[in-house]
């Protein structure tokens, strides 16, 4: 994605950066994990809030 485009993306999330793929391969390792076997059917969506402010 050119510069201008991720410029564009960041000031629309809340965060307002972007999201590193070691953040999104701790969500999937935590969804794995023991921890969360009472997790069941959800759609987990890690985009920083993106979702919310557009």
């Amino acid at each position: 994605m050119p510069e201008s485009g991720r410029d564009a993306r960041r000031s629309k999330n809340p965060f307002e950066r972007l999201g590193a793929s070691q953040e999104v391969a701790e969500a999937a390792a935590f969804l794995a994990f023991n921890a969360a076997g009472y997790i069941t059917s959800q759609d987990t969506t890690a985009d920083g809030g993106y979702g919310l402010s557009v």
